[in-house]
């Protein structure tokens, strides 16, 4: 694994929702491995904070303080990127939110669009920035989309219990479909960017682990943040002539 990240030695990572769990440790891992990486979040104190123990490492851990939904801070962030270290190589997808308000609960109408606008928009808006820096520099990129295993099936829901799905769901099965819809848009452009989507089952520090209180989930067994990080690795790791378009991800024992 060491001898093939040395291709990304020096290139330019922009990570997504990278102050906690799956996105802090892709963004830890990267700069592990020698690349600059700039890790996104509303609270930069929060990235500053990973950090710590990260003295003799290959690579850089930027925090930059960007809101996803908002398309005027995602371009300042992407901006302040390729003004200081000349643009984007990788980009990974991390950033969402979760709700636990159902679609029929009353006034849920603020929870719902911060939904789309995190898990949705945001992925959108910075795929395009991403894309756009890429096909500049006329540069083979990646980009990879923390999906989620619920961007292919819906959880069956207990009878009697409060169902744990809402917009959720949703919003994952359109990820794995923007995915497909961006990838025939990257070989109309006639670029050689890459773009996977990994779907990972329930994971340790994950939205919906943190912020569910669903009995099943907690009798779960769970993968680790790092494992995600792990298959990141490889799908960027992989021959040119290779692309790893979707890779769902399970722990062993899970029944999700």
């Amino acid at each position: 694994m060491e001898e093939s990240m040395k291709r990304w030695e020096g290139k330019v990572a922009v990570v997504t929702g990278a102050s906690q769990g799956i996105g802090a440790s892709v963004a830890v891992t990267l700069a592990k491995y020698g690349m600059i990486v700039c890790a996104l979040a509303k609270r930069k104190d929060k990235i500053e904070a990973l950090r710590v123990g990260l003295i003799k490492i290959k690579g850089q851990l930027n925090a930059v303080e960007c809101d996803i939904a908002n398309e005027q801070s995602v371009q300042s962030a992407f901006t302040w990127v390729e003004k200081t270290f000349g643009g984007v190589d990788l980009l990974i997808n991390n950033g969402g939110v979760y709700t636990k308000a159902l679609f029929t609960d009353e006034n849920n109408s603020r929870e719902l669009k911060n939904i789309i606008d995190n898990e949705i928009l945001g992925n959108i808006l910075c795929t395009r920035q991403a894309v756009k820096s890429m096909k500049t520099r006329d540069v083979n990129g990646h980009i990879v989309n923390i999906n989620s295993i619920f961007g292919h099936k819906v959880n069956q829901a207990v009878p009697g219990n409060k169902p744990m799905n809402s917009l959720y769901p949703p919003a994952k099965h359109a990820i794995s479909a923007v995915t497909e819809c961006i990838r025939q848009e990257l070989l109309y452009l006639q670029t050689q960017i890459k773009i996977t989507s990994i779907s990972p089952g329930l994971c340790e520090q994950d939205i919906i682990t943190s912020c569910t209180d669903n009995e099943l989930v907690g009798l779960m067994p769970k993968m680790k943040p790092d494992d995600v990080a792990n298959s990141v690795i490889y799908c960027i790791t992989l021959p040119d002539s290779i692309n790893v378009h979707e890779l769902v991800l399970k722990p062993i024992g899970e029944f999700v």
